[in-house]
């Protein structure tokens, strides 16, 4: 039979009916004692009693004030799950163990999960893309003068490439024209529109950051928020639990006076009643030695008269 095998309905009652007749010890006596073949070692069925089959064991999921009453307690106690379960009635130190082991997963998998959605950066170039499609279309809009596409804002040496003479020789001969007031025009535009673009980049990114960052934000004060409720309910818990336990002592208190008390009536009818026995015994003896003091007359007046006759 393998160790980890379920146990069944008949071994469970097997289990029970033993514990009935002999108490819950000396688990490796139960087949012999039993008349019957379990094939489980006595630490399987001490287990077995201990967390499953033992009168008042709760059975299914922790309760919301037990969850919080575990969480107030491993606060205070630490891993000490004996020491917990104690306190917490119905509930094994292992099945207690094993609810904090999964609570305590839950809690860092959504602290991982905040902390990698606030560390999501920023996609490098996301409305790149956009931006040049909507200046192209914006440039598109008024199309610049073939002379400023070959050359804009350069005088004519150094933009004419049939020209060998050097800028020395030119400037001697003659003079650059100055652009003209059209193309000082379109030039300022131009700046004006990338100043514009440029602005519209940052803008967006600082958006993007302000949304992660009020994401990240938001993540991290539900979180707080959670661990806020959980310990203000914890504390509940266990503020009622004391509240219960002064009432429980104030009962016990009151009991013990009652028991006092009754105690003290039965011992001062005890004493009345030895004072009423004493009382009857004097009186019987006094009635005894009367009965005896007339017995003695009459047989003294018995024998005068037959000395007499």
């Amino acid at each position: 039979m393998k160790e980890r095998q379920r146990w069944r309905t008949e071994e469970d009652a097997i289990l029970r009916t033993y514990v009935k007749q002999y108490g819950p010890r000396e688990w490796n006596l139960v087949s012999q004692r039993m008349n019957v073949r379990l094939e489980r070692d006595a630490k399987s069925c001490l287990e077995r009693w201990k967390n499953y089959l033992k009168p008042g064991i709760k059975k299914g999921s922790l309760t919301e004030e037990e969850q919080q009453l575990v969480i107030h307690l491993q606060s205070k106690h630490g891993n000490k799950w004996k020491k917990i379960a104690a306190e917490v009635p119905g509930r094994t130190a292992k099945r207690l163990g094993k609810w904090w082991e999964v609570f305590k997963e839950k809690q860092q998998r959504g602290l991982k999960e905040s902390n990698r959605i606030s560390s999501i950066p920023i996609e490098p170039g996301k409305y790149d893309r956009i931006l040049e499609s909507f200046a192209e279309k914006l440039v598109k809009q008024q199309p610049v003068a073939p002379l400023l596409m070959a050359s804009p804002l350069l005088p004519p040496w150094l933009s004419s490439s049939n020209n060998t003479s050097s800028p020395s020789v030119a400037l001697s001969l003659s003079p650059p024209t100055p652009p003209t007031p059209w193309a000082n025009s379109q030039q300022n535009v131009m700046d004006s529109r990338c100043n514009v673009f440029a602005e519209l980049v940052e803008c967006c990114r600082e958006v993007e950051e302000g949304y992660q960052a009020w994401v990240a934000h938001r993540k991290e004060a539900a979180w707080r928020l959670k661990r806020v409720e959980l310990q203000l309910e914890s504390e509940k818990a266990s503020k009622r639990k004391e509240k219960i336990e002064e009432i429980e002592m104030k009962l016990r208190e009151l009991r013990e006076e009652q028991e006092l008390a009754l105690e003290r009536i039965e011992a001062e009818c005890r004493e009345q009643l030895l004072v009423v026995r004493r009382d009857a015994e004097a009186k019987e003896q006094k009635l005894a030695e009367l009965w005896s003091a007339k017995h003695g007359a009459l047989r003294k007046l018995m024998k005068q008269m037959t000395g007499h006759h």
